[in-house]
């Protein structure tokens, strides 16, 4: 059940200035036209090449129709679509305006009306425009890895675009120009996190990619412009009659100022706009415990209501991989000794350890009070198991032991949403997690024909958002966890599905390096407001290396005893601890120390509730630090008002104005290596 807090704050007010509101539509009414815009006056934000042309040489020429903007919840849509008079292929492009959030998105959509195949349309650019700016002025791209298990996954990177110098012929030298961001094999976040921020001589442009296959950016200058070019990987292919295939969703967001700037109206921008509902109500990132799935049903059910028990604010258990299939049932089975990897595709409880299914857990959670969170991924069919049996038409492949499951076949897709459904009936589930192990760029290759490069990820991907769709709409009350080797699947599209819970398959491993797990909160934090931290012992340094919106607790190593437990009064502590800070993390994020992934330095950040006046601020030194203190300034604060600030350990409050938190920061001391201060502070007069 969600927190009265979340339902009512999940959506804030973002004080968009009037320069910011005008860059944004003025970029707008120059891509897009006007009610009154003729076709030929037309400068769309995208190309393609249709029949060796290139689309701007051939769209000014096409019928155009546009729709009246409709509005919704804060935003209007309008389409404007061209026609090929000659072969019926149409171009839609779906445009969502906002009113309070100076941000524009589009979605391309091609469709074959003729009776006859259509010639090859190829090279779209879902994202082709430019952002004005004199040559002599500096432009750096603000960008982020993505997640491949490294220590390093979401680390903030930057890119130049110059100006540096110029040879005595006038020629720019020593630039970065072009800059490339791309995905790797078919997953949106693997190798760089699908989002960008342009900054721009005191101002800048976020941007937004929403593909969940492979995806390619491009950015670049020229002598009046930053120019940016993104879409999918590759795109050569002809539609058949009567078909209809879309882009990747792009988005722009403006804003005036530095980065952070930028990167909080994003946040805001996807709280408000790109968030899930649960029961009708923005989803809140939860309180989990993980365990391994391959365990008895009892030992499940004996775990959850020792959380009761003990009144401890639990919101669901995770029960992880190793439940299914006909893998040895045993004592301490966990990801490394079992077999749970070639069981995917035997989707039925283990009878080892379920001999009953799974609805008696989630009977048993539902009546704790508990939800019920299951491991499944279905996308990846093992060879030899019952799916590869029954049914062979749905799989494309195999490529070694693997096939991939095509859900760009409606049929297949309708099986499988149904089969979905039904286990989240069965089995009461209030989340469903579908992770993602393999790379599906090699299936979907071998598949297309050389004239159809690029339908089989698009029929995939929107296969994709069509099933979670249905199963949201079936199960309103239904918490969607979108993991893929964790994190690789975090994008536009996907946020606005799901919530990724495991950012990074870095903690699966016992004993992780904490300091990764703060860089993941750092790094991902300045672009995507939801997900969850993990922390696998009892340590409150740890703990609070995690803190986010929600947290995953293991207990001690995710794969071993579910009974083995934290103690009581730590746990307790933590856990009200969390659920005092979480409403700060649907605030303004500002890391107070540049990111570093060294064990010799400090951690620092800021959450700030400008609405509610607080906010919080956590320091973490590392185990090799030799700093025993530091002087953070903090940001975002009314500077006419004095701040009380609490230590979450001591219980002490001080009272300090606002304009010297800013200029002067505020003094603190961590003797524990490594150690950590927590503070939250509430504006206490005006």
């Amino acid at each position: 059940m969600l927190t009265a807090w979340f339902v009512s704050q999940v959506v804030l007010s973002v004080a968009m200035t009037a320069p910011e509101a005008g860059a944004a539509n003025a970029w707008a009414e120059a891509a897009f036209g006007t009610a009154s815009t003729q076709a030929a006056n037309l400068h769309p934000p995208f190309s393609f090449v249709f029949g060796d042309q290139p689309s701007s040489a051939f769209l000014p020429t096409w019928n155009v129709e546009r729709s009246a903007a409709v509005s919704n919840n804060g935003s209007s849509v309008s389409t404007i679509m061209w026609r090929d008079p000659a072969t019926g292929l149409e171009c839609r492009c779906e445009i969502t305006r906002l009113d309070s959030i100076p941000a524009i998105e589009w979605v391309l959509y091609f469709k074959n009306t003729g009776s006859a195949d259509s010639p090859i349309i190829q090279n779209i650019q879902a994202l082709d425009a430019g952002l004005a700016l004199t040559r002599d002025k500096g432009a750096r791209v603000h960008h982020a890895n993505g997640s491949e298990c490294r220590l390093d996954d979401f680390a903030p990177l930057v890119n130049s675009l110059g100006p540096n110098a110029q040879d005595p012929q006038g020629a720019w030298v020593g630039e970065n120009n072009p800059f490339r961001m791309q995905s790797k094999g078919g997953r949106s976040s693997c190798g760089a996190l699908p989002f960008f921020n342009v900054e721009m001589d005191g101002r800048g442009v976020v941007g937004a990619i929403g593909w969940t296959g492979d995806w390619v950016a491009d950015f670049y200058r020229t002598d009046a412009e930053v120019r940016m070019r993104a879409g999918m990987r590759q795109t050569h292919f002809k539609l058949l009659p009567g078909e209809e295939v879309r882009s990747p969703r792009m988005m722009l967001l403006f804003y005036e100022g530095d980065k952070l700037r930028g990167h909080n109206l994003l946040r805001q921008f996807i709280l408000a706009h790109h968030t899930p509902t649960v029961d009708g109500q923005p989803a809140q990132a939860p309180i989990c415990n993980a365990t391994w799935g391959g365990n008895l049903a009892s030992e499940h059910i004996a775990h959850a209501k020792w959380w009761h028990d003990q009144g401890l604010p639990l919101e669901y258990l995770w029960v992880d991989a190793g439940w299914f299939g006909a893998d040895e049932a045993k004592v301490g089975a966990n990801v490394f000794n079992s077999q749970w990897g070639r069981f995917v595709g035997d989707w039925y409880a283990n009878p080892g350890y379920f001999p009953e299914g799974l609805n008696p857990v989630g009977e048993t959670l539902n009546g704790l009070g508990l939800k019920f969170l299951l491991w499944l991924e279905p996308e990846r069919v093992f060879r030899y198991t019952q799916w590869t049996k029954e049914h062979p038409e749905f799989l494309l492949g195999p490529l070694g032991d693997n096939f991939l499951f095509n859900l760009g076949n409606p049929d297949a897709r309708t099986m499988l949403t149904d089969y979905l459904s039904s286990l989240i009936t069965e089995a009461k589930l209030g989340c469903y997690r579908q992770d993602f192990n393999m790379d599906p760029r090699p299936f979907w290759d071998a598949a297309d024909a050389p004239d159809r490069v690029g339908i089989s990820e698009i029929k995939h991907i929107t296969g994709m958002y069509a099933m979670w769709d249905a199963l949201r709409e079936r199960h309103p009350g239904l918490l969607i966890d979108n993991c893929s080797s964790g994190g690789r699947r975090i994008d536009l599209e996907t946020i606005s599905r799901s919530i990724p819970l495991w950012r990074s398959d870095v903690q699966c491993w016992p004993n992780f390096g904490v300091t990764a797990m703060q860089g993941q909160t750092q790094g991902l934090g300045l672009w995507v407001p939801l997900s969850t931290g993990c922390c696998d012992r009892e340590d409150t340094y740890a703990f609070r290396s995690a803190l986010g919106p929600g947290a995953i607790i293991n207990m001690y190593e995710f794969e071993k005893d579910i009974n083995n437990h934290f103690s009581v009064p730590w746990l307790r502590a933590r856990m009200e601890e969390l659920n005092a800070v979480r409403p700060y993390f649907l605030g303004d994020f500002y890391p107070l120390l540049s990111f570093s992934l060294s064990d010799d330095t400090w951690a620092c950040w800021q959450l700030d509730r400008p609405d509610l006046g607080e906010g919080m601020l956590l320091a973490l030194r590392r185990p090799a630090s030799p700093f025993t203190s530091m002087k953070p300034c903090l940001q975002g604060l009314d500077t006419e008002a004095t701040y009380e600030l609490r230590d979450a350990d001591s219980g002490e409050a001080l009272r300090m104005p606002g304009r010297e938190l800013i200029e002067r920061g505020i003094q603190l001391e961590i003797t524990e290596q490594p150690g950590s201060r927590l503070y939250t502070y509430k504006r206490v007069t005006n």
